[in-house]
């Protein structure tokens, strides 16, 4: 049986768990159409570039071959850096309000006049040749000694090193989001701890000074105790239903809903038979729009499990991420968390194109390009 998502859910499965197994392996399912590989080859799946967003390109390629270079840069509605390298190669970076296209052409493919060359490097007239689309007419050369570090400044701010996901835990005969999140601390199984504490470590709340993600490091008002991990330069915060503050007249955990409801990924921890799965169609926050389920596989020995079975949903308008062969098991060793936090990365950073964030981010962008030209140029 493979999972389907409820036809009046706004989300969609891009991989799922199936639980059919094979005799050989426990633990190496059939997998879906989307899940092309197994866990052992997490590894070759998980390497830097697959980490780098697109804001982390835009800086990495500037920093290469334009800071401290001789480089020209050319602003109208958009910013652009050019630059000649010794290989004879044409650098460009584009960036405009939708994001930033990087360029390399051979200066050898292109059609040049003589009598262009005789002031240096005709840089709109290699702009008009790789780039037509572009205003030529509307551009304006700007040199400002302080325009290379503000550029790099921009690219900075707009790249995200911190993530907060929402986790919550279904009992066996729970399959509504409300019911997870209505569980009390008390009820937490050692199953679900323990993937707890394979996510990240346990922290104490009051005076924590890494990333908060908005709990109170202060005063103790929501839980004593979360879960946080430090991976790859990036801080990330769970955070956990049963950790957040619990009232008990409150049928909707209103508490627990104002940090849960605004993360864009949730993983939900299901423990029921395979009959019952999540109901994504309980999910009420327009914020949600990526949803993990996670299954423990049980051991043999009855000790804790020792891999997980993982489903991946998201909301429609979010195309499918890397990595995107995604195994539809991931061992409980430290290549599957690496993946299963790629992913989840991943997973947040497809979702910023998606309608409820775009407009915004697209505002953005748009302030920052301005600032710059109206400082600089």
């Amino acid at each position: 049986m493979t999972v389907a998502a409820p036809s009046q859910s706004d989300f969609r499965y891009l991989s799922a768990y199936t639980t059919k197994h094979t005799a050989s392996s426990p633990f190496a399912p059939e997998l879906a159409a989307d899940s092309g590989c197994s866990t052992s080859a997490n590894k070759q799946l998980f390497n830097h570039s697959a980490l780098l967003q697109d804001r982390e390109r835009d800086l990495e390629f500037y920093q290469t071959h334009f800071l401290d270079q001789a480089a020209t840069t050319v602003q109208g509605p958009i910013i652009i850096s050019m630059r000649v390298d010794q290989d004879d190669h044409v650098r460009i970076l584009v960036r405009t309000t939708r994001g930033s296209e990087r360029i390399e052409y051979p200066l050898s493919a292109l059609t040049i006049p003589w009598f262009r060359k005789l002031f240096g490097v005709p840089y709109l007239s290699i702009l008009e040749q790789i780039c037509p689309a572009i205003p030529i007419h509307a551009l304006e050369l700007c040199q400002h000694p302080e325009l290379p570090q503000e550029l790099i400044r921009m690219e900075e701010r707009q790249i995200i090193r911190c993530y907060k996901f929402g986790v919550f835990q279904l009992l066996p005969g729970q399959t509504q989001e409300q019911e997870g999140l209505a569980n009390p601390c008390d009820t937490c199984t050692p199953d679900f701890m323990d993937f707890l504490h394979w996510l990240g470590e346990p922290i104490r709340l009051c005076g924590w000074k890494g990333y908060r993600a908005g709990l109170d490091v202060i005063g103790d008002t929501t839980g004593e105790t979360s879960i946080f991990t430090q991976w790859n330069d990036y801080q990330i915060m769970f955070h956990c239903a049963p950790l957040l503050p619990f009232n008990p007249a409150d049928r909707q955990q209103v508490e627990r809903r104002r940090f849960i409801g605004n993360d864009i990924v949730v993983i939900v921890f299901q423990e029921s038979d395979d009959e019952e799965h999540f109901d994504l169609s309980s999910v009420g926050s327009r914020q949600n729009h990526v949803i993990c389920i996670v299954r423990p596989v049980p051991s043999g020995d009855g000790s804790k499990p020792s891999a997980y079975r993982v489903a991946i949903a998201v909301k429609d308008g979010i195309r499918n991420f890397v990595p995107l062969k995604f195994p539809a098991v991931l061992r409980r060793d430290n290549a599957s968390r690496d993946l299963l936090l790629l992913k989840l990365i991943r997973g947040e950073r497809a979702a910023y194109g998606a309608r409820a964030f775009a407009t915004q981010l697209l505002r953005t962008r748009e302030s920052l390009l301005r600032d710059a030209i109206e400082t600089y140029c």
